[in-house]
């Protein structure tokens, strides 16, 4: 086996410690745990700015903030939103399962189809499910939780870190939140006259995306765990983890840090009524998805995809 493969080893191997039991194995616990958090933030995050008059406050601040962002970039987002299409992502599911069959990784094939499927229909289900309470502080009153386009390029980028072989995974999970990030933050800014999406509605996208994800690893590793196998040994080499993990935790600590500062001083403030203060809600609202999108690709790298070794070697 490669090194960097996930290795399995049968019950009673040299990955079984003698004498321990777990009701619920580590490798299954750790992603069915992460995905319980992920639901619990998407419903704080609706809880806290979609269902407050002070969270509505912030967001329509940072909205208004989001029109001279508008007037300078709106070209670029243009672009980045124009790829996100429905027969784009019918490209990215076949390549992603290409990719896993061509490793003979069978399971893989149907996990990237479960991420990518259930993560944008999820978010379709909920922009039907759920109103937004007319607070009269918004001049746009439509629902717009979660952001599909968001949801798209998060999936997209967990998709990535599911089916590509281990060695693969570091420098495709800085780079998958980049690109999350910055289609997110397209759709905040939006094209032409109008911002088509609020912070709270890409940091939730973010959200059902990992959260499909650790879903189907937690999933992956039961079943692995059922039929008397035991994951080990998932991650890349150390040397190649340690980098870009440093790479995503700085980014989404200076994120963290800036952006809380800025959105507590408007939710202190609001009704924001100054162009400064329309630019730092703004400002507090990208950083806070960037921050998301840096987190969740770092909790995704480190904790490892827990399932069977292909069959083949890796590409």
């Amino acid at each position: 086996m490669n090194e960097g493969d996930v290795a399995v080893e049968r019950a009673g191997g040299e990955a079984s410690r003698p004498g321990t039991q777990h009701l619920v194995p580590p490798h299954v616990l750790a992603p069915a745990l992460a995905a319980i958090v992920c639901l619990i933030l998407v419903v704080i995050d609706w809880r806290v700015f979609v269902n407050t008059t002070r969270g509505q406050l912030v967001e329509e601040a940072a909205r208004i903030g989001s029109r001279d962002a508008r007037e300078s970039f709106s070209g670029i987002t243009g672009t980045l939103l124009s790829v996100v299409t429905v027969p784009a992502l019918v490209i990215v599911v076949i390549v992603a399962v290409l990719i896993a069959l061509a490793q003979k990784r069978w399971s893989i094939a149907i996990a990237a189809i479960v991420v990518l499927v259930g993560s944008n229909l999820t978010t379709q289900v909920l922009k039907e499910l759920l109103n937004r309470p007319l607070d009269d502080v918004s001049e746009v009153a439509l629902n717009s939780f979660p952001s599909g386009h968001a949801t798209v390029a998060a999936s997209v980028a967990a998709t990535a870190l599911l089916v590509l072989p281990v060695r693969w995974r570091p420098p495709v999970a800085v780079l998958g939140s980049l690109l999350a990030a910055a289609i997110g933050i397209s759709t905040m800014i939006g094209t032409e006259a109008t911002a088509w999406h609020r912070g709270s509605d890409v940091v939730a996208a973010m959200l059902i995306a990992t959260l499909w994800y650790f879903l189907v690893e937690a999933v992956l590793a039961g079943l692995a765990h059922a039929s008397g196998e035991i994951a080990a040994a998932g991650n890349p080499p150390r040397a190649l983890m340690k980098v870009p993990l440093r790479i995503l935790s700085t980014l989404g600590w200076l994120s963290v840090g800036l952006g809380v500062g800025a959105l507590a001083a408007t939710a202190v403030r609001a009704p924001i009524s100054t162009d400064l203060g329309f630019q730092v809600a703004f400002l507090g609202s990208i950083l806070g998805v960037a921050a998301v999108a840096f987190f969740t690709s770092a909790l995704m790298l480190r904790l490892r995809p827990h399932h069977q070794p292909p069959l083949a070697d890796p590409l």
